[in-house]
């Protein structure tokens, strides 16, 4: 057995998490990208490597910059095209992979995104940020590389040195600050000539797109509407190349990703129709470009698309669009069921699933090419794995279920058998006896079946008469889910001798679209009750829990759930509540999505129904807290901004309540997952000082 080693802050500043794996076309190298933190430098850096196939080794392929992403190859492997912001902005950089330096091909003053390479490798396209009314703009072409970066920064501070006129309703977003005046347009790149070309013009974003050589076309999602804040809502376009003509090709579904089948005749798309609002999944399907006809692939599904499973590793997962096979009978892609996500394939006409890669894991990113499949993921006692095999015949559908069934209780094998796994970046991680889950199920009180999780110190230094004191933890979304993924959180408090119970209330992700569905007007009710049934399950269950020593901490609708229960609960000795929201009156006006989000998840607005958001605030029942909390939020968060914990600290300070703040600067909504190291290490110092600080030395 492996020795037990204590698991330490520092560590988390050692994992290094791989994304984005992509085949090379002639299947002889896998490139992915790989993040890690700097600590000298106070910053996350991402980096480009690749493993060849035949000789099984591993090379980092980019050196420079702080983010490395998006890699491309040429059709003939001869080049990799990529994304760098070494020169202060993100641009098309090419790597000639026969010998030779990599070079700049692109410098937009505001970057490029979401670049894509054409069948014959002769135009490379992306989204650009263009102000409204103008043209792109571009740096100087007599700047000098090393001059580029200061000059950007000059234009930067300009911007935020003038007063902003805004004519827009969501005018801010969390994690880029105030925006510009601008809108993304899909621009394409000659390659030889390093030409652009503006392929999309109006106040109008474009949000994704998939390219057709055979068509001559570019298929897009874009919301061109004229309430298109309102409805948020994007229509599938089709845009010649020849004739520079944009075609409405239909309006039926809100578009979020799609790509482009093998003969050219279908798309696949993912997109739904709003019916749940904020939480409504998206669904797959079928899109007959000569009929204009839909087909949907879902029928029958329960299946949330994508990955919805938290972790403390990655700040989000860019997954690919579907993927077709190359003979067009399946399309690829993620499902989220039940805290796993897997890789699962649809028959393109009859929408059979079968499963091909899942288990007790956290798949996150994946490709296919040629019959085989090359992905990433995480398990509790793994933080990432780079793994590839054979695409044989996978496991049938999972069964249908009401929301009072039970669910798949048994254990839940890893598969397939004959995976390879490719790269472990971080061996030295095989040293450490990390605490694994042990998931329960339990029934709410109208019977619908949920799952929880408890995970229980190898040793504890605080534990009084044979028992441990436990932590409540709280997921955010609240259309998220805690799963089978690597916590690093979780695995440092557990470390310090504290149990831990989380649970995936009504509203979480992975247990059916009116699972996720039933929040929705209703914070703080069945929620709330299906996360205190979770937590006395636990209790039952598990004679070492201390249901005399029980704190609570979760950050957005987790710090939400936080300052809720501390004024309905009095069972907690200590709380900490982190990126909340207490105030959903002043929310809706505050946040970069408080409009739609509010509108859809409390069933309210300012306008005419205020006392359904105020009934569903914190703030509102401040008076009954008697629990002593700590709230820490991020200056710069516009996705629950500061002020939020700002009205909760004040008025329990005027009532003279236990409170602190401990204000975060040069941090966002994520800093949890992609904050400096510096202040990631300050979040948990925090979290841990304030627990250990109030909890009781004996059982009350």
């Amino acid at each position: 057995m492996v020795e037990h080693t204590r698991v330490e802050i520092s560590d988390l500043f050692r994992l290094q998490v791989v994304k984005r794996p992509i085949f090379s076309p002639q299947m002889n190298w896998i490139v992915f990208e790989q993040t890690r933190p700097d600590v000298d430098k106070d910053e996350n850096i991402t980096h480009l490597y690749a493993y060849h196939r035949s000789t099984h080794t591993i090379k980092q392929w980019t050196q420079l910059g702080r983010s490395n992403s998006r890699a491309v190859f040429a059709p003939d492997e001869s080049k990799l095209y990529f994304l760098s912001d070494r020169n202060g902005s993100t641009q098309v950089w090419c790597m000639p992979l026969n010998g030779g330096e990599s070079y700049r091909m692109t410098r937009f003053l505001r970057g490029i995104s979401d670049i894509q390479l054409d069948a014959q490798g002769e135009w490379m396209y992306g989204l650009v940020d263009v102000p409204e009314g103008g043209e792109i703009e571009i740096w100087p072409e007599e700047l000098k590389d090393t001059e580029v970066k200061d000059w950007i920064l000059e234009q930067q501070k300009s911007w935020s040195a003038h007063s902003k006129r805004f004519r827009r309703l969501y005018y801010k977003a969390d994690g880029r600050g105030i925006l510009s005046p601008v809108f993304r347009q899909l621009v394409r790149i000659h390659l030889q000539s390093s030409t652009v070309e503006v392929m999309t013009e109006g106040s109008y974003d474009v949000s994704s797109y998939a390219l057709s050589l055979k068509n001559n076309a570019v298929y897009l999602a874009s919301n061109r509407r004229s309430d298109a804040e309102i409805s948020l809502w994007r229509d599938l376009y089709e845009l010649s190349l020849s004739e520079r003509k944009l075609t409405l090709l239909s309006q039926e579904w809100d578009v979020h990703s799609l790509s482009v089948s093998p003969d050219e005749t279908a798309l696949a798309v993912l997109a739904h129709g709003k019916e749940y609002g904020n939480a409504t999944f998206e669904r797959l399907y079928r899109f007959d470009l000569k009929t204009r006809q839909w087909t949907s692939l879902m029928q029958n599904w329960q299946e949330a698309t994508g990955n919805h499973n938290m972790s403390d590793l990655r700040a989000g997962v860019s997954l690919p669009p579907p993927l077709w096979s190359e003979d067009g009978r399946w399309v690829y892609l993620l499902v989220t069921r039940q805290a796993m996500t897997e890789l699962v394939r649809v028959d393109a006409q009859t929408g059979e699933l079968q499963r091909m890669v899942g288990g007790r894991r956290d798949l996150y990113g994946f490709d296919v090419k040629a019959g085989r499949a090359v992905y990433v993921y995480t398990d509790v006692k793994t933080p990432c794995y780079l793994a590839e095999c054979q695409l044989g015949q996978g496991l049938p559908a999972w069964p249908v279920r009401q929301e009072t069934d039970s669910m798949d209780e048994g254990e839940t094998n890893s598969f397939p058998s004959d995976e390879q796994q490719v790269y472990y970046p971080n061996a030295w991680a095989t040293s450490m006896n990390w605490v694994d889950v042990q998931p329960f199920w339990y029934s709410a009180a109208d019977g619908w079946r949920l799952q929880g999780f408890v995970m229980l110190p190898h040793h504890s230094d605080k534990m009084v008469d044979g028992k441990v004191p436990v932590i409540l933890e709280v997921h955010g979304g609240p259309q998220a889910a805690y799963s089978y993924s690597f916590f690093h959180e979780f695995q440092y408090l557990v470390s310090q001798g504290y149990a831990l119970v989380f649970v995936n209330p009504r509203g979480s992700v992975g247990y059916g679209q009116k699972f996720a569905d039933a929040v929705q007007g209703d914070y703080g009710g069945q929620d709330m009750q299906d996360i205190l049934a979770g937590l006395e399950m636990a209790l039952r269950q598990h004679d070492v829990l201390d249901d005399k020593r029980i704190a609570i901490t979760g950050g957005s609708y987790g710090g939400f759930m936080t300052n809720w229960m501390i004024a309905h609960d009095h069972r907690f000795f200590a709380a900490v509540s982190q990126r909340s929201i207490s105030n959903f009156v002043s929310f809706y006006g505050v946040s970069d999505i408080g409009p739609f989000f509010t509108e859809s998840e409390l069933k309210g607005d300012v306008t005419d129904n205020v006392e359904t958001l105020w009934r569903q605030s914190p703030l509102a029942y401040a008076a009954q807290v008697r629990t002593p909390l700590l709230l820490i939020h991020s200056e710069l968060d516009m996705r629950c901004p500061i002020e939020q914990a700002e009205q909760f600290y004040t008025i329990l300070k005027r009532l003279g309540r236990e409170v602190e703040l401990l204000r975060i600067p040069e941090a966002n909504h994520d800093l949890s997952r992609s904050g400096k190291p510096s202040l990631r290490k300050e979040r948990l110092e925090a979290i841990l000082e304030f627990i250990d600080r109030h909890l009781p030395v004996m059982a009350e």
